[in-house]
């Protein structure tokens, strides 16, 4: 079987994936077909270029090219990075219709949030009626990406709860902290991540019982650190510029908890994959899509912003609460639902269910 990925960039957290799929036995071939290398704002975050190994990868194709590289893999499977999502994945996905090409979507759901969220929607209805047709599946990314493409009537059969499932190279966990929680939060500085509302209750709820590192940059930095002088919180709270990749996920190791407090759309939240990995708990908002992953009392907690109190609670939890699984427990738990390794296994269940009418595959993490 040849696999054809229709995505933005290449992106470092669909590397590992890719390379697990390359290696499945069942996989002759992969292409990653993509409309840019990378961009500028993730070129800002640290983030390098991937190299993919077993994949081949074409950059900004032509018109011309995507006409080829479809007709060429008329009889591959077409993975789209959304419907219709930005000039060169439009010519593709119609292509792709118009020689009846096997076709499904990976998506993070939509942000369906306020004046734009309705037309967003709206659009997305058209797409029920003019594009699902021609889907045979959709990997919908966490809860929200489910809920939306169950409401819009594609078929539940053919929906499958998906994740960004990535792998990181294994650390060695330095040991826990029992009085002193060491947090960690990389990601941009803005309203809509939440981290400032976040610090604000820690800085309420605890004393001296964390620290917390704040990796990145963004409109509220300033704010941000106002708040932190303004309470003498600067022994505890800590700020780092963006890291390269590869050197943030050596920090991990240093911290018990990872956070991730959104407050408005996020897709998913690679941190908190990347920090279940390394043995981490997570604190993280509802409105996360990786929030689906969090066992509460097991491997982290999570909260919800639109309840008073809630994050205070979690904080309180995450504070306090000692009965939460050790390090290699939950790393482990992570590396066999949510790592790339099982995540090309759980996709190669959804080909076998999709295209050789073979039983629906588990959830990984369910």
């Amino acid at each position: 079987m040849t696999l054809v990925f229709w995505q933005g960039i290449i992106s470092i957290h669909q590397k590992t994936f890719l390379e697990a799929i390359a290696a499945q036995p069942a996989i002759t071939n992969v292409l990653l077909v993509v409309e840019h290398e990378i961009t500028p704002y993730r070129k800002n975050m640290g983030w390098d270029v991937p190299a993919i190994t077993g994949a081949e990868i074409i950059t900004a194709p032509s018109k011309q090219k995507i006409k080829e590289i479809v007709l060429a893999h008329k009889d591959s499977v077409h993975i789209m990075g959304g419907i219709r999502v930005g000039a060169m994945l439009a010519t593709a996905f119609d292509r792709c219709v118009k020689e009846h090409c096997k076709l499904g979507i990976m998506t993070e759901p939509y942000n369906n949030a306020g004046f734009k969220g309705r037309l967003r929607t709206l659009k997305y209805q058209y797409y029920r009626w003019q594009y699902f047709r021609y889907l045979q599946f959709v990997l919908a990314i966490g809860k929200q990406g489910v809920k939306q493409y169950t409401r819009l009537g594609f078929d539940t059969r053919r929906i499958f709860p998906w994740a960004y499932f990535i792998s990181v190279p294994p650390a060695t966990k330095t040991n826990e902290t029992p009085t002193i929680k060491r947090i960690i939060y990389a990601g941009r500085l803005e309203a809509a991540k939440g981290i400032y509302n976040f610090t604000e209750e820690l800085i309420k709820t605890a004393s001296d019982k964390y620290t917390l590192d704040i990796y990145g940059t963004g409109t509220d930095e300033e704010k941000l650190k106002l708040l932190i002088t303004s309470n003498n919180a600067q022994d505890r709270i800590h700020f780092h510029p963006f890291l390269k990749y590869d050197e943030l996920i050596k920090q991990y190791p240093l911290y018990d908890w990872v956070v991730l407090p959104s407050a408005a759309k996020d897709g998913w939240g690679v941190i908190v994959s990347e920090g279940l990995l390394n043995g981490l708990k997570a604190i993280c908002s509802n409105i996360c899509g990786v929030s689906w992953v969090v066992k509460n009392g097991t491997n982290g907690v999570v909260f919800d912003w639109a309840k008073e109190g809630s994050c205070r609670e979690a904080i309180n939890t995450m504070l306090n609460n000692d009965t939460f699984a050790d390090a290699g427990t939950i790393s482990q738990w992570a590396r066999n639902t949510i790592s790339a390794e099982a995540g090309a296994a759980y996709f190669m269940h959804i080909m076998d269910c999709v295209y050789e009418d073979k039983k629906k595959p588990a959830i990984p993490w369910e």
